[in-house]
């Protein structure tokens, strides 16, 4: 055999060999890459990347085990974007914190698997759901419940698998959270997104009707949300004032948000409020220079910046573009005093300069200028030690401050003041950081310069490396 052509032949096998190892270790590699979640994430919100925020939650709930279990394939889920992004994240998770783990179960061939799984609340478990477990207690979620969708046109616009996970397993981790909803005076209850607010954000969320029960020792925080029939007093057969009284006394927490219109009807409710250095004003507030309606009635609040409530709006008036909280159809709250009997009382939301309010009654003007639109009224106690505890009682003059539109996307600050008062009124820590990953497209955040180099760079410098390698040896072979 010719020596060049013997020499030459070798050099082509030698790169063809090369070249057959490279695309192994790189098929090895994104098998390895798919299974262990081993990616970098270019995209611009960090869609597939554990924030510091979640970091700190996850890494806090490591006493008890935790199992994420899927019903579809993995195989079938890498092929199906929403699928396969959650998946993706739950290895991440694995990967991540130790006592989390991630399991596949066949329903269609073990269909007995999903008894555990089965409640009141779910009848019936679906291939694309989410099963998030301790053992002892689990919660499902469909494969929608990991994405947020925008109101107007129903289409997917954010990641939200990392507040989904986030929740789910606080409430499988913690001790009870409990929040309860009162009911038998008119009040907005299980049909409202308060009340999806709080079990999103890890509470167990019950309804009391304090005409029949006593509000249980372990709630956390009880949620008066917009009556229009009065609380009984001393001169009923049962007093609610008085559970509410000795609940607040016992360090439990209070929320009341009241609509101008039906204030005036409920003077039991109010007279016990004073008790706590507030008054609501039977007045509705416009502000034309400061609202995003033509009437003036959707008012854009101020955040306050001092005092005990300036804590709870603090993470907003920090940013370099406050979102704009909103109180619709609202009324003022009198502060009656700063201090008194070991409560303190501040605002947390007020209106601008601009604003003024009109009386229910005859419609004169009864305030203007800057009135407080949210209050938080704090309770110091002193323990043994000269240890200190604090309770607190929230209001707001408005009953629409917690509507759907003020809460979903990223417009509005209205979620983030009701997370603050949750994460102080729990005394554990609730997920308010965690906002959802926009994405307008799952494209690489680079600029098309930045996108045309690396696709340089992956597709042609690499092969054309092993090549001019190849081509020396044939050439070096030629003059031996």
């Amino acid at each position: 055999m010719n020596k060049k052509l013997k020499y030459g032949s070798f050099a082509v096998a030698l790169t063809v060999a090369v070249l057959a190892v490279i695309i192994i270790i790189n098929a090895l590699f994104t098998g390895i890459a798919q299974k262990k979640s081993l990616y970098l994430d270019m995209t611009k919100e960090q869609i597939y990347t554990v924030s510091p925020e979640a970091d700190a939650i996850f890494s806090s709930l490591s006493n008890k085990p935790i199992e994420i279990i899927f019903f579809t394939e993995p195989d079938i889920m890498m092929g199906y974007e929403y699928q396969k992004m959650i998946y993706e994240y739950a290895l991440k998770l694995e990967d991540k914190y130790d006592y989390i783990t991630v399991k596949y179960i066949n329903s269609v061939e073990n269909p007995d698997a999903l008894e555990p799984y089965l409640s009141s609340t779910v009848p019936q478990v679906y291939t694309t759901d989410v099963v998030i477990t301790n053992g002892a207690a689990f919660r499902c979620y469909s494969m929608e419940k990991f994405y947020t969708f925008d109101t107007e046109t129903d289409t997917v616009f954010a990641f939200n698998a990392e507040y989904r996970f986030a929740t789910a397993m606080m409430q499988l981790s913690y001790d009870k959270m409990l929040a309860c909803f009162t009911v038998g005076h008119g009040e907005t209850t299980s049909s409202s997104e308060m009340h999806a607010l709080f079990e999103e954000a890890g509470f167990e969320v019950r309804d009391i009707d304090l005409s029949k029960e006593n509000i249980p020792e372990e709630t956390r925080v009880l949620i008066i949300n917009s009556p229009i029939y009065d609380f009984a007093g001393v001169y009923d057969e049962v007093n609610e004032i008085d559970k509410v009284d000795r609940y607040l006394d016992n360090m439990g927490n209070l929320m009341v948000f009241s609509d101008p219109s039906a204030t005036t009807d409920l003077p039991n409710l109010n007279e016990y409020l004073t008790e706590w250095g507030i008054s609501f004003t039977p007045a509705h507030i416009e502000d034309k220079e400061h609202c995003i309606d033509t009437y003036g009635r959707s008012v854009i609040a101020q955040y306050t910046p001092e005092g005990d409530g300036a804590s709870l709006n603090k993470p907003l008036r920090q940013l370099d573009n406050p979102p704009k909280t909103i109180a619709a159809n609202a009324m003022p709250i009198e502060v009656l005093w700063e201090a008194h009997n070991g409560i303190s009382v501040s605002s947390i939301l007020d209106t601008y300069d601009t604003a003024r309010a009109y009386s229910i009654a005859d419609n004169s003007v009864v305030n203007e200028g800057s009135m407080p639109l949210m209050t938080v009224s704090m309770k110091t106690t002193v323990g043994d030690n000269n240890e200190k505890y604090y309770n607190y009682v929230l209001c707001a003059g408005t009953k629409s401050f917690a509507e759907e539109i003020y809460l979903h996307g990223s417009t509005y600050g209205n979620g983030d003041i009701i997370y603050a008062a949750m994460r102080a009124f729990g005394k554990e820590m609730v997920p308010v950081d965690l906002d959802f990953k926009v994405f307008d497209d799952l494209a690489l955040d680079i600029e098309l310069t930045q996108a045309n180099t690396w696709t340089v760079v992956l597709t042609a410098l690499f092969p054309a490396i092993i090549l001019a390698v190849g081509a020396v040896i044939l050439i070096r072979r030629k003059h031996l």
